[in-house]
């Protein structure tokens, strides 16, 4: 009875899932394929404390656009010593709402107008777009010590938006923030 009562369970909310989302908007294909052709990814090396955070096969590369934007340090783990090291996937949040202003959260230290910055992923939903950033060069930071940085990029998008203005609409707002210096 109980495993009935369990495979119900989640069939009802399954079924309230799919009821809510179908009022939800979704990016049309062509929006996600522009976005990903225009800012395309990098990988960043972890294998090794000697090279971790360093960006190897750089994809496009961005100039930061405004002075202050928070990040948080690059963070390497491993479990164990046979286990392979992974990047600790903690960003700084900064959303960027239509009308330029900014929410933030705390950080590890903020970064300077003029960084150079490559996507390590980019995630576009029905309302907004997310750019996750690691700066190409460390940062000096006020104790002298030179870091790698993460900061997310939040663009909230009106669901009716893509069909209006295309994905040069999202892009144009992405690329006034962070200016596009070079895609490989």
């Amino acid at each position: 009875m109980r495993h009935m009562m369990s495979a119900l369970l989640i069939c009802l909310i399954a079924a309230g899932i799919v009821w809510v989302n179908p009022t939800q908007a979704t990016v049309p294909d062509a929006v996600r394929q522009a976005l990903q052709e225009r800012f395309r990814l990098s990988r960043v090396a972890v294998d090794s404390a000697l090279v971790e955070g360093r960006v190897f096969n750089p994809g496009t590369i961005f100039i930061l656009q405004a002075d202050g934007i928070p990040a948080k340090r690059f963070r390497v783990v491993q479990h164990l010593p046979k286990l392979p090291r992974f990047h600790v996937r903690d960003y700084a949040p900064v959303t960027i709402a239509a009308d330029g202003r900014l929410t933030t959260a705390p950080a590890d230290f903020t970064l300077p107008k003029g960084t150079r910055l490559v996507v390590l992923d980019l995630k576009v939903k029905a309302d907004r777009v997310h750019l996750l950033t690691h700066t190409l060069e460390p940062v000096r930071l006020a104790d002298g010590k030179a870091v790698y940085g993460c900061t997310e990029f939040i663009f909230p998008v009106d669901p009716g938006a893509p069909e209006q203005g295309g994905p040069f609409a999202i892009q144009d707002r992405i690329e006034q923030w962070l200016a596009v210096a070079s895609a490989q």
